[in-house]
């Protein structure tokens, strides 16, 4: 049977892109198939997800029931979730935050801090979602329900993991809201600030990763990198050795490294939301066929962190260790 040629879109729709640096060498790599739970080194494990705040789709519950099922294989429980932004598309009334946040995420498996980030539908202002002080509402719910695992005390913060007292990792959450009409100048100039005074504090994390809803760099078609946000934190990404730097808006899952950078990029933006096309660069591994989250292991020596999809199967599989190196441990690739 004829088949029509497909368009070079559509091409780039159908492929898993890896970077040929990270691969060489590296035959036999796994197919998808069943994630990683169990790992050598103790430590603490987290869950990242962005662009979820759908009024709970079919999409955004398969996600949600996806890294459910995947917690509950760990055997431990959870240190946190990184909610990395667009926490609600369209209007946001009191009623959501229970019907599409608090029972759609397992209160069983799921039952640790939820760490919200800032992304530009949940300021709800111009062009958005025409909803003035819908932010004022996340900030709000956080404040007046402190058992909540919705964790936000402000539109930037820090916290230490699993705790202050003995940290493997230290998260700077960020918003990265830099377009007119959301950050004002006067917010840029104190997130600046503060920015710069937390990166002088002690702390004894042996690893220290940033979080916001926009990335830095990015392989998606519709937008590509930030030139903004890497005049703002590029620097300071190379002077204080960051590992991770997660974001979402970008409906996909992407793990980049690129020239001159300590960090890996990841941008987990499959939560839920409607897919992103890709225009790789050949910075790594690149993916917009499936709806997922990213899962993390942090010890005191390594990290793990791998794309897990809403069927339960682990797309791209990594190790990082202290010194920056990194080896692809598990990769599928789809022609």
């Amino acid at each position: 049977m004829l088949h029509a040629p497909i368009t070079r879109r559509e091409a780039l729709r159908r492929t898993v892109v890896f970077s040929a640096a990270a691969l060489a060498g590296r035959p036999g790599l796994l197919r998808a198939g069943q994630p990683t739970s169990k790992f050598k080194a103790p430590g603490v494990d987290l869950l990242a997800f962005g662009d979820f705040g759908t009024k709970g789709d079919k999409q955004q519950t398969a996600v949600a029931n996806s890294m459910a099922k995947f917690a509950k294989s760990l055997g431990s429980p959870l240190a946190a979730v990184l909610a990395l932004g667009d926490n609600f598309y369209g209007a946001l009334t009191p009623d959501r935050f229970d019907k599409h946040f608090e029972k759609l995420y397992s209160p069983e498996y799921l039952n640790c801090p939820f760490y919200m980030v800032t992304g530009n539908h949940d300021y709800g202002e111009g062009k958005y979602d025409l909803q003035h002080g819908k932010l004022k509402m996340e900030l709000d719910y956080a404040k007046n329900n402190p058992t909540s695992r919705w964790k936000m005390p402000a539109k930037w913060y820090s916290v230490e993991l699993p705790n202050p007292a003995q940290p493997l990792v230290k998260i700077i959450i960020l918003d990265g809201d830099f377009q007119e009409g959301f950050l004002t100048p006067q917010e840029k100039i104190e997130q600046r600030h503060w920015l710069q005074t937390e990166l002088k504090k002690p702390t004894a994390a042996p690893w220290l990763f940033f979080a916001s809803h926009f990335p830095l760099f990015s392989d998606c078609d519709k937008r590509g990198d930030n030139q903004a946000l890497i005049r703002e934190w590029g620097d300071l990404l190379k002077q204080h050795n960051v590992a991770l730097y997660f974001a979402g808006h970008d409906h996909t899952m992407q793990h980049l490294r690129v020239e001159g950078y300590p960090t890996s990029f990841i941008v987990s933006g499959a939560g839920g939301a409607s897919l992103y096309d890709l225009k790789p660069t050949n910075r790594g591994f690149i993916e917009n066929q499936h709806w997922g989250f990213a899962h993390i292991h942090v010890a005191p020596e390594e990290l793990h962190l791998q794309f897990i999809t809403a069927e339960g199967d682990c797309l791209h599989h990594f190790q990082r260790s202290k010194d920056g190196s990194e080896k692809v441990l598990a990769a599928a690739k789809v022609a």
